[in-house]
């Protein structure tokens, strides 16, 4: 199982990808589901729950208005999916997802300036990335950007994986691969990439000791 205490990644690592949710971003501000929740007409853990059931078809490209509206259906509240409340989902979630963990992105940058190669790989959506991009240029960070709903295909898919290496140009036995969830953690480690489980209080410190030694 991969474990970023664990993890020793080989001294010819050239490249550095890494996950969005919970690594370059803060843990998702859950304070929403119940505000909202309130306004559908039901609970914040059911609303929670229909949200996660939906997310891999949304992370793969399906519109965010038939998300949502496939959301309220599972909560059979009986509230219509109006423009207005799906506005106001749309925004709490984007939101919820964007509030910056800057010193990973530090860290990027850093390994990206003394040579390797970066790549931000996400199954993300389009109005968070939308606002990603407003907010911070990713190609001033990062040399590949792959996000799931832009290419059809999601992690834990190798397929995704394969594309990100092909776009970076390297070997998956080069790379070191940085996400909380232990399924893309073990979807990447079958195709031979490295890998670090971002997780616990001290996940940044540990990265960062890891990032600095490689970019010596």
């Amino acid at each position: 199982m991969p474990d970023s205490a664990r993890s020793r990644p080989a001294p010819d690592t050239q490249a550095l990808i890494l996950d969005y949710g919970n690594v370059l971003s803060q843990p998702q501000d859950e304070r929403w589901f119940q505000v909202m929740a309130v306004e559908i007409g039901t609970s914040g853990d059911s609303l929670r729950t229909a949200y996660w059931r939906h997310r891999p078809l949304y992370d793969a490209g399906i519109p965010a208005r038939e998300y949502w509206g496939r959301v309220l259906g599972t909560l059979g509240t009986g509230r219509q999916a109006n423009g207005g409340l799906l506005d106001r989902l749309i925004d709490a979630d984007v939101a919820s997802w964007t509030q910056y963990r800057d010193d990973v992105w530090t860290l990027a940058r850093l390994f990206r300036d003394a040579g390797g190669r970066t790549a931000f790989l996400s199954n993300g959506v389009p109005e968070v990335m939308a606002r990603i991009r407003a907010d911070r240029p990713l190609e001033g960070w990062f040399d590949v950007v792959v996000v799931s709903c832009e290419v059809g295909v999601a992690k834990p898919d190798p397929v995704i994986f394969q594309l990100c290496l092909t776009r970076l140009g390297v070997e998956p036995a080069q790379v070191l691969f940085v996400d909380d969830r232990i399924e893309n953690l073990e979807g990447a480690a079958r195709l031979g990439l490295q890998t670090c489980h971002f997780i616990g209080g001290d996940a940044a410190s540990r990265l960062e000791r890891t990032v600095r030694s490689l970019s010596r």
